[in-house]
């Protein structure tokens, strides 16, 4: 019985409940259990946040070794086996990457998107076509759904004056 009377009390000082009416106990029951689910709905979301959070940093520290991977193997004269076992493991990674939801920003002969490019030099053209567009692709970029993890690096035209 001292618990009903706590109950009452509780409800009074919350939101002015009188004792002797169901349905106030019932909007407050309402009230709560609306808060209780708009909680979980947030903890939910948060804990997505911080998953992606956390995917996207594990991926950054993978990208350096991958790109330094496919540069050896661009640089290197010989096959031979090792050179095989190398792109075996770029493939693994680009697999690792498209898994994750990564996806590689390669943007040659795009336009000059400054969300996720980084122009790094401008080619002066005359040409009023190619202004704006990407010549070449210094470092790729990376991108995760849709947020940018690393912007491309990029040589840009702009117009001769």
């Amino acid at each position: 019985m001292k618990k009903k009377k706590d109950i009452k009390k509780s409800a009074q000082a919350y939101g002015g409940v009188d004792k002797d009416k169901p349905e106030d106990y019932k909007n407050l029951y309402t009230r709560a259990l609306a808060d209780y689910q708009n909680l979980q709905k947030e903890t939910t979301k948060e804990k997505e946040e911080f998953a992606r959070y956390v995917k996207s940093n594990m991926i950054m520290e993978f990208i350096p070794i991958y790109e330094n991977l496919k540069t050896a193997v661009e640089h290197s004269e010989d096959d031979n086996q090792w050179l095989k076992g190398v792109e075996y493991i770029i493939k693994q990674f680009e697999d690792m990457f498209a898994n994750n939801g990564v996806q590689i920003i390669n943007p040659v002969d795009e336009s000059f998107n400054p969300e996720e490019h980084e122009a790094v030099e401008k080619i002066e053209t005359e040409n009023k076509k190619q202004i704006d567009k990407i010549v070449k692709v210094v470092k790729q970029g990376y991108k995760m759904g849709d947020k940018v993890i690393q912007p491309a690096k990029v040589v840009v035209y702009s117009f001769k004056k």
